[in-house]
């Protein structure tokens, strides 16, 4: 390993996590949609010259983090750095090499110093439209999800490939709102760049080969040594999605042997043959790498050395590893179940690290055409409560383990005809527990009154028949629902096959409440004050705080978890 004292490392890596934090906050600060510019789904991060991780922005999509290396890896092959131009800047939103699904759109750039490519730059956001159908529940293959674009060059030596270009301006809907968030990621890549230059030369380094070795080193020790220090063993667990109609199996075994684990996903449902639903392998990747960093090693400084002493298998052909052109556009209503599935696997031997099952993110999507033949396209994220773990009650409106952030109401009804007529906690939402889940939310929503045309609002909610599980006592959190007109639209899965719905009347409202974060440990533990503040808060019922938690007053105790 390349020798590097303490001092200096730790300031060169910081400054490079600086970089990416800057290059995040051009990506947001440049972009037009809301999914990128408000919703911040998106990650910056750098790679040296084999296409490893070195470091990423801290708001960085996770999953996206975990897939850009396989990127590179695949770049590589296909365009190899001796053919690489200084200007060259590459793309691809390739579910089953990117992050699973077509609207996520990577976008990398070399480093170029001394003639030679010496590292990269890479950025992955998810874009506002890839073309395709717009009701995803609906879907039976990748080619109804959009236009795929394999790696090839958005620019070739600085000059633009317009075979590209006119592409996207021919499938996706709003072009000029697509192209506009793709040089936002260029112009992200571009910062990258030259920040790792001016870096490189202030430290008097030739390349990123050696700094990537020792930080890559040093978290691989931390990984292992982490993984040291837990029991051998096989442990199992499984869970259920909520699927289209019929639950969804997904089911773990995780082999720890002395520094390596090993997660093992057979035994989960094959694919299916619509709604999207289906993950690729890199995504399922991601997801799996994700929380084991989250409980193994969650305070290192995450790069590509944290993942090299854990692997994976999911049968090929099953939810968790399909085969083209399975449908993958609702890949996070199964991949975002998995982090639930690992540490209920783990909860035995990590009882103070793991969560409680989580309310998860939901999206919803105002997308049309205005009487003046002007197209709007808006997205709306928001986050349900999550479940408790760490020691602490969950937290409000969470996207974990997603990074996303919530749209505020008011860039939702500036950018589409809807008014948001109400947004609030949900009393009695969470799971209870020694621990409690936080409240789930209700958003409800209409057409603006003046407004002459239906709007069309897309949805893929989540949680609706597979409520988020508690751990040790702990309850489960009530489900999501979706209600029009007074009537919950989604209480018979079998008939719930339509993700979208039209507001024609002024009085039409569609209301989703997102589900609560589940409970951990008895509830009849958790403290009277705590109790009683929760009541007073209005998010516990005087009801089920006398029912369930029994006001008891006594404290919680280091025996009230395993």
């Amino acid at each position: 390993m390349t020798p590097f004292d303490p001092v200096s490392l730790e300031i060169i890596w910081s400054r490079l996590l600086t970089i990416t934090e800057e290059m995040w906050t051009t990506t947001l600060r440049t972009a037009v949609s809301t999914i990128i510019g408000v919703a911040n789904d998106f990650s910056c991060e750098i790679l040296d010259a084999q296409g490893r991780s070195i470091t990423h922005a801290y708001r960085s999509m996770p999953v996206f983090n975990m897939v850009m290396p396989n990127v590179l890896k695949h770049l590589l092959k296909k365009f190899p750095r001796e053919r690489m131009q200084p200007g060259d800047i590459f793309l691809t939103n390739d579910p089953w090499l990117c992050a699973g699904h077509t609207p996520d759109i990577a976008i990398v750039t070399p480093i170029f110093s001394g003639g030679r490519v010496i590292g990269f730059v890479g950025n992955i956001a998810n874009t506002s439209d890839i073309g395709g159908a717009l009701d995803l529940r609906k879907v039976r293959d990748a080619y109804e999800e959009g236009i795929l674009f394999p790696l090839c060059y958005l620019y070739r030596a600085g000059e633009p490939n317009h075979l590209v270009f006119e592409l996207f301006e021919k499938n996706v809907r709003i072009p000029e709102m697509v192209l506009a968030d793709i040089e936002a990621q260029v112009a992200s890549n571009e910062v990258g760049v030259q920040r790792t230059l001016a870096l490189l030369a202030e430290y008097c380094l030739e390349d990123l080969a050696g700094l990537s070795q020792e930080v890559r080193g040093r978290s691989e020790q931390a990984m292992r040594r982490a993984i040291r220090d837990l029991p051998d063993g096989v442990y199992r667990n499984e869970v259920y999605t909520d699927g289209l109609g019929t639950p969804l199996k997904l089911a773990a075994t995780i082999t720890i042997r002395g520094d390596r684990i090993h997660v093992d996903y057979t035994g989960t449902a094959p694919q299916v043959d619509r709604g999207g639903l289906n993950c690729t392998l890199p995504y399922t990747t991601g997801h799996t790498l994700f929380p084991l960093k989250c409980l193994l090693t969650p305070t290192v400084p995450s790069n590509e050395g944290d993942f090299a002493s854990i692997s994976l298998y999911a049968p090929e052909g099953s939810i968790l590893n399909c085969t083209f052109p399975a449908s993958v556009g609702l890949r996070v209503n199964t991949g975002w179940y998995l982090h639930e599935l690992i540490f209920g696997a783990l909860a035995e031997i990590l009882p103070d690290r793991v969560q409680a099952g989580n309310g998860l993110m939901s999206s919803l999507r105002a997308y049309g055409v205005d009487p003046t033949g002007r197209p709007y396209n808006a997205h709306l994220f928001a986050g349900g409560g999550r479940g408790a773990g760490g020691g602490k009650d969950g937290v409000s409106a969470n996207m974990f383990p997603s990074s996303a952030a919530n749209v505020p109401v008011e860039v939702f009804e500036l950018n589409a005809p809807v008014l948001v007529t109400e947004k609030e906690f949900i009393p009695d939402s969470a799971g209870a527990g020694a621990l409690r889940g936080r409240p789930g939310q209700r958003v409800s929503f209409a057409k603006l009154p003046s407004y002459p045309l239906p709007v069309n609002i897309y949805f893929h909610p989540a949680r609706l028949y597979t409520p988020a599980k508690g751990l040790f006592g702990g309850h489960d959190a009530p489900p999501s629902r979706l209600i029009f007109h007074d009537e919950v639209i989604t209480d018979d899965p079998v008939a719930f096959t339509a993700g979208t719905v039209a507001l024609e009347k002024p009085d039409d409202l569609l209301t989703y409440e997102i589900s609560g974060g589940a409970g951990m440990g008895d509830p009849r533990q958790r403290p009277r004050q705590l109790v009683e503040r929760d009541v007073r808060d209005g998010l516990v019922s005087a009801e089920q705080a006398a029912t369930v938690y029994g006001h008891l007053g006594q404290h919680l105790s280091a025996t009230a978890l395993p």
